[in-house]
C-alpha cells in the first residue's frame, strides 16, 4: 500500500473544490481531478475509493472546518448575544478568509451524495453551536424555537448577503455587517 503525502491530498481537495465550483460535480472525473493535480489517477485511488467517496471526505474535512471556525473563542462565560455575534463574525471572517470552501459547501449543501451518518457527524461537530442558541431559549433570551431555525435566521442572511456582496455587479456594494448582525440578532431575541 503506498503511503499517503499530505501535500498531495491538499493538492487533491484544492482541485475538487475548484472544479466543483466551476463545473458542478456531476462534470468531473478522476481523470480531470488527477489532470488537475498534475498526479496520476491512479494516485487518487491511494487516498479515495471514488468519486462520490472523494466528495464526502472532501465535504466532511471542509464543513468540519468551517463549523470549528465558526465555534472559535466561543465559552459559556460569554452572553449569550456575545456568543452569538462572535458566531457570526466567525462564520463571515472564514466565508471571507475561504470563500472557495464557502462556495463548495453552499453547492453542495443539497447534494444527494451526503450520507444520514454525515449528517448526524455534521450535527456533533455543531453541539457547541446548537448549545449557545439552546442556552439562550432557556435563559428566555431567544424566541422559542428549534436552536435549528434560529441557528438558520442568523447564519443563512449572512451567507446570502456576502454571496451577493462578492459579486462583480453586486446590488450591495457597501455592506455594514455588523448591522447585519444586529438584524439577525433582532430577529431570534424575544
Amino acid at each position: 500500500m503506498r503511503m499517503k503525502d499530505e501535500t498531495k491530498k491538499q493538492a487533491i481537495t484544492k482541485a475538487v473544490i475548484r472544479l466543483i465550483n466551476e463545473v458542478g460535480f456531476a462534470n468531473i472525473s478522476m481523470s480531470k481531478i488527477a489532470k488537475t493535480t498534475g498526479i496520476s489517477a491512479a494516485t487518487l485511488y491511494v487516498y479515495y475509493e471514488n468519486k462520490e467517496d472523494m466528495f464526502r471526505k472532501i465535504y466532511m474535512d471542509v464543513k468540519r472546518a468551517m463549523i470549528q471556525a465558526c465555534s472559535r473563542e466561543i465559552c459559556p462565560c460569554q452572553s449569550v448575544e456575545q456568543s452569538i455575534r462572535q458566531l457570526c463574525g466567525n462564520l463571515l471572517c472564514y466565508m471571507r478568509q475561504h470563500t472557495d470552501e464557502f462556495l463548495f459547501l453552499e453547492q453542495s449543501c443539497n447534494s444527494p451524495l451526503k450520507t444520514e451518518e454525515m449528517m448526524e457527524e455534521i450535527e456533533r461537530y455543531s453541539r457547541g453551536i446548537v448549545e449557545v442558541f439552546q442556552r439562550g431559549i432557556e435563559q428566555g433570551i431567544l424566541k422559542q424555537a428549534s436552536p435549528m431555525l434560529l441557528i438558520g435566521f442568523c447564519f443563512f442572511p449572512i451567507q446570502q448577503i456576502f454571496k451577493e456582496w462578492r459579486k462583480e455587479k453586486s446590488m450591495l456594494p457597501k455592506i455594514d455587517f455588523d448591522l447585519v448582525f444586529q438584524m439577525c440578532w433582532d430577529a431570534i431575541k424575544r
